[in-house]
Parts: C-alpha cells; sequence; structure tokens
C-alpha cells in the first residue's frame, strides 16, 4: 500500500475577522469563507513561494480553528520559525496559533505513491485536508496552494504576483499535480469544514441506504471500526486485511463511502473506498475461513528506535537503532535520511530485518532521520530524529602580539570554532627554558588573560579549549620579551649664553637594539618642534639657539623593533 494510503488508512483505520467574515464557531468555517479573496496571499520575493503558499494554507486551517488572529499569519511573521536559516522552506515544523499549534509535513509524491496516478492521489489528498496542500515542482521551481477539487476540477491559488491573488482553476497556474514532485500537508489537528460549505467534495453526510452485500477488506493495515459514518467518530474496533464481513447499511460522510457490519461482536462502520465487494458468496465463505484474521492476533505497536546522539562532529557515526513494542513480531526496519532544509530523503537502508545501522554524513549541518517498522501484519510505524554535525573543534587561540618588552604585559585572546556547545577556556605560560607550566586562570568562559613577564627571555604561552561535551584542544605560541628599553640621553649643559652652542649626547640601553635617534628642540611657550637632526645613526647633535629664552630639548631613541623612548630636557639662554 502506498504511503499516502496508508496515511489516509491511519485514520480510516487504525475565528475570523469581522469584515468580510461572520462569526465562527470553534473548530468551523464554510467553504466560502476559507476561500475569499483575502485569505490569499502573494510571495513577496521571487524564491519565497513555499513559504506564501504554506502561510496561506495555515491561514485556512487557522480559519477552520475559528482562530481570530488568523489574518496575522503572513511571511514576515512565519519567517522565524517555519524559514530555515540556510534559505528555503523547513520541510517538517510545527506553527503555533492562537487556538492550536498545527503540525505540517513534507514528503515526496513518488514516496507517498503518487505519481501513477496523480489525479486520484490528490482527490483523496483534499478529502483528507479540505484546507488544502501545498504542492513544489523541482524543475520549475514553484509552489502553489492546491485548494479543492470541485465539480471534476482542481483549484489553487498561485503566490506568483503576475497572477490574481485568488482562488483560480489549476489550470492557470504556473504548475500541475502531474509535475508535482513533493506536497507539504497537515498532520493535526484534524480539519473539517462546518455546513454551508459549496464545496460537493466535503459532504458531511448522507442518508443511509439498507444492503444486503459481502465485502472483503483490501488494505494491508486494516480498518478502524467506528461507531458512526466519518472519520471523526469513535474507534470502537479493528477489522484486519482479508477479513470478509457482510454489509446491512451503506453511507456517504466526509467523502467516502461507508459499511455498517458486524465484526468480533462488535456493529459500527468501516470505510469501504478501502474493501471490495465479492460478488461470489461461496469463495467469500472459503476467504472467511482461511484469510479471516482474529481481532486477538492484531497489536498496534510502538515505534521505539533511538539514535546514539542528537550532536557529532563531522567525521564521526551516527548509529541508529530500530526497536518497536508490541505488534506482530517478526518486523522488518527501513532507514532514511536528508538535510532538514532538504526535500529529498536518502535511503540509509530499505526494509531488512537488521536492527542496527550507521550513517557518516558528509556536512556540517542539521539532518532530519526517519525510522520506519513493519510488523508481520503490514502496520506501519515511523519515528523521525534531529541530530546535528558539527565541524572539529578547533582552538584558534593565541598572543595578541610577538614580542613585549620587561614591564609590559603579555595579553592573550582565546577563541575557537566548531565543536559542541559552550567554549571554556585555560591559559598558561612558561618560560621557554623552564619545564613546569604556570596557570594563569583554569576553564571559565573568559575569552582574555594577561600576566606580566619578568624576564627578557622567550615565554611560552599555552591555552587549552573545551566544549560542552568534554573535548579539549590546545594551542601553542610564543613571545619573545626584550630587555626593559631605557633612554639615558644627556645634555652638556642646561643654561648657556645667547651665541652658544650646546651639546646633545643620544644614550640608550635594553630594547631589541640596533638603535636610531632624532633630536628636537622648541621655544619653551611654542607647540611645534623643529628638528635639529632625524632619526639616523649620529649619537650627536649640536643646538645654538638664536634668542634668549627658554628651550624644550627631546631626544628619540629607536629600536630595530620601532619602539620609541623618548627624553627631555630644558635649556634655558642668557643674554
Amino acid at each position: 500500500m502506498n504511503h499516502l494510503k496508508r496515511f489516509v488508512a491511519s485514520v480510516l483505520c487504525g475565528a475570523a475577522m469581522i469584515a468580510p467574515f461572520a462569526s465562527l464557531t470553534a473548530n468551523a468555517a464554510t467553504f466560502s469563507q476559507i476561500n475569499a479573496d483575502s485569505v490569499f496571499v502573494d510571495q513577496q520575493t521571487s524564491y519565497t513561494c513555499t513559504l506564501a503558499s504554506n502561510v496561506m494554507m495555515l491561514r485556512r486551517a487557522a480559519l477552520m480553528l475559528g482562530d481570530p488572529n488568523w489574518m496575522f499569519i503572513t511571511e514576515k511573521n512565519c519567517r522565524p520559525t517555519i524559514w530555515s536559516e540556510y534559505g528555503g522552506m523547513i520541510c517538517d515544523y510545527k506553527y503555533n496559533g492562537s487556538i492550536k499549534t498545527i503540525t505540517v509535513i513534507n514528503r515526496r509524491v513518488d514516496e507517498l505513491g503518487g505519481k501513477s496516478n496523480p489525479k486520484q492521489f490528490f482527490i483523496n489528498m483534499l478529502k483528507e485536508h479540505p484546507e488544502g496542500v501545498v504542492i513544489y515542482d523541482y524543475d520549475r521551481p514553484h509552489a502553489i496552494l492546491l485548494t479543492d477539487y470541485t465539480d471534476g476540477q482542481f483549484y489553487c491559488s498561485d503566490p506568483w504576483y503576475e497572477l490574481p491573488t485568488k482562488r483560480i482553476p489549476i489550470s492557470q497556474a504556473s504548475i500541475s499535480i502531474e509535475s508535482a514532485e513533493s506536497v507539504w500537508y497537515i498532520v493535526s489537528p484534524d480539519l473539517h469544514l462546518t455546513t454551508g460549505s459549496t464545496n460537493t467534495s466535503t459532504t458531511t453526510s448522507s442518508s443511509v441506504t439498507n444492503v444486503n452485500e459481502t465485502w472483503q477488506v483490501n488494505d494491508e493495515a486494516g480498518l478502524n471500526l467506528r461507531s458512526d459514518a466519518g472519520i471523526s467518530n469513535a474507534i470502537i474496533g479493528f477489522v484486519p486485511n482479508k477479513s470478509v464481513v457482510n454489509v446491512t447499511k451503506k453511507k456517504a460522510a466526509g467523502g467516502y463511502t461507508w459499511g455498517y457490519v458486524s465484526y468480533n461482536s462488535k456493529n459500527g462502520w468501516i470505510a469501504l473506498d478501502y474493501a471490495k465487494q465479492i460478488e461470489n458468496e461461496q469463495s467469500a465463505k472459503v476467504e472467511t475461513k482461511t484469510e479471516i484474521v482474529s481481532e486477538d492476533t492484531i497489536h498496534y505497536f510502538n515505534n521505539t528506535s533511538s539514535i546514539s546522539a542528537s550532536d557529532i562532529i563531522l567525521g564521526d557515526t551516527i548509529e541508529i537503532k530500530g526497536s518497536a513494542d508490541s505488534g506482530n513480531a517478526p518486523y522488518t526496519y527501513a532507514y532514511y535520511y536528508k538535510r532538514t532544509y532538504s526535500t529529498s530523503w536518502t535511503q540509509i537502508k530499505g526494509f531488512g530485518i537488521d536492527s542496527k545501522v550507521s550513517v557518516q554524513p558528509l556536512a556540517a549541518t542539521t539532518y532530519d532521520l526517519c525510522v520506519k517498522i513493519k510488523d508481520a501484519k503490514g502496520r506501519l510505524e515511523k519515528k523521525y530524529f534531529k541530530f546535528e554535525v558539527h565541524k572539529p573543534l578547533v582552538n584558534k587561540s593565541a598572543a595578541t602580539k610577538s614580542f613585549v618588552y620587561v614591564g609590559d604585559e603579555i595579553n592573550i585572546k582565546g577563541k575557537a570554532s566548531g565543536g559542541i556547545g559552550n567554549y571554556s577556556y585555560a591559559y598558561f605560560y612558561k618560560r621557554h627554558e623552564d619545564t613546569g607550566w604556570v596557570k594563569i586562570s583554569d576553564f571559565s568562559a573568559e575569552t582574555t588573560a594577561s600576566f606580566k613577564p619578568f624576564k627578557d627571555t622567550y615565554y611560552d604561552i599555552c591555552v587549552k579549549v573545551k566544549d560542552s561535551t568534554g573535548k579539549v584542544e590546545q594551542t601553542f605560541s610564543s613571545v619573545k620579551v626584550y630587555p626593559k628599553f631605557v633612554n639615558s640621553s644627556k645634555i652638556a649643559s642646561n643654561s648657556i649664553k645667547l651665541g652658544q652652542t650646546v651639546s646633545i649626547l643620544a644614550v640608550a640601553n635594553g630594547g631589541s637594539g640596533k638603535y636610531e635617534y632624532a633630536f628636537y628642540y622648541k621655544k619653551a611657550q611654542d607647540e611645534s618642534w623643529t628638528a635639529i637632526n632625524e632619526f639616523g645613526h649620529c649619537l650627536r647633535a649640536e643646538f645654538t639657539p638664536k634668542k634668549a629664552t627658554a628651550y624644550d630639548i627631546c631626544v628619540k631613541v629607536k629600536d630595530s623593533n620601532g619602539r620609541v623612548e623618548k627624553k627631555y630636557f630644558t635649556l634655558n639662554v642668557k643674554k
């Protein structure tokens, strides 16, 4: 049985704005209300057709739930929760409306078995989903909202801004049901139109017809036995596949034909759309004896599969364990995964007896996993997981400078990428010639550290970074510490007579050596300096003042690292 049929069989088997709408009761809206022009929207950019189409589907669902805030469902308001940060519609998502949370999933049409007969496939989909479904054509690429099938014709709303913003025949849209490759649809809550609907495909109920017919269940998942005709009525029992039953009443409800039967001492209604009428009563009796399976031997089961982790590092393997409880053993398992922002699933392993498989993802991103389990009676249960693949932890920490001078601080910056969760850092140093490390600070969220070296030598720096899993990466860097750089320049005299010359001697020690010297003067009351000699290797300079006043003298010494130390003098010139 195809995937969609299973979905439908799982149901059968296993407030509006004041104007232009009238007041709605909870869980109800009419066909005309959900198809008013104001419900539909245009896509806001050239690449948000999927978002706009989902917005329209959510709007219609909200109306059917009596949500008074349906008009606030827009691209802008929905984008933070249903649009991927990588750019694209999220495949499976939950929308938290004012009334109820709406759960939406995306599946490939071929995976659901809809490619062989797309017309019937989408007719069935719309019977189950009067709020509409979103179809997507990868080749175009484009998405539209398929709204209904009425009077032998599909209708839709196409968000492309060159088309009218309203319900139109699909023949006027950009894509067709035949070109649809995937479909978004609501899986909860169940939605129904209220009376007053003009859509004949969603007729709620019809009169009862008395019959005497023999039918055989023709769905491998079996059929639910309900208290009355219609998928909203209580399940009171179960009729397995191949069971033969006598139908004494028939009526239409919710787009299906229902039959009143008696099975295992319980009387109720089954959907005859998933059964076949048997003309030959003798063959029916034979099949009843050989094929009927007692309800007592059918057990519902839970998919209790699990994965080894929700976060892994690129290059690691994630382990998947398929398991189930109850049901009818033996089980078979199938495993699939995809990138979250993709609509295409990749099969890890098809249905078989292997209950454990593994997969090694090829990219650092978020993935979805699906484990499907079938029991011996063909019942199918699925379970979904999400996991994230992170890039390996990389420690990018280092000292901020490659050299300093005695008396200066060595500053260290902690930095990392990849890994899982939050980072913490620990900082250490030692002199190159030593063997023991000195701890500056232990693991914390602090991303900076510093210390003052006390000796002119090389210092080794170590930074350790740890992620939330306890994974530690360490990195090393080295800083050269030079002796303290001192300018010890001298002036021959601090006082001379006008016309005399004063001698200035540049003297330095420490630093990185290979000094250069520069000499400057200015009148004490002035702001700007005049160069006697610019930087060069000459140790001496002479200055002959031209006025009897006070002068400032500056000697600059620069080492090979470009560090400059200054020394100032005051020279008094007298008449």
